[in-house]
């Protein structure tokens, strides 16, 4: 299961450092959905992007990343996040 991060763990330096162009995916709904293994190997924590000390949103979720040592993250729509956590297609991560 991905760990809950904490608000100051998504800052601006980790938000610059990337997102899911890192992974070789584009952020849209349905490349999401067929590459979520991908997302899965790579994430490592989230929070609710309201809670995020750098570019806050509402209805959103921000995703940590650790891939080749460098850490990065993004925000996915609540939907898109439910996508990746569905209990039927998980995966462990």
């Amino acid at each position: 299961m991905l760990e809950r991060m904490h608000g100051t763990s998504f800052d601006w330096l980790t938000w610059c450092g990337g997102g899911l162009s890192n992974l070789g995916l584009a952020t849209r709904y349905n490349i999401i959905k067929d590459n979520i293994h991908i997302i899965r190997k790579y994430a490592i924590g989230y929070l609710e992007a309201e809670h995020c000390v750098c570019r806050p949103k509402e209805n959103y979720i921000a995703v940590m990343f650790l891939k080749d040592e460098e850490y990065f993250w993004t925000h996915l729509r609540k939907e898109e996040f439910d996508l990746i956590c569905e209990e039927e297609n998980r995966l462990d991560f």
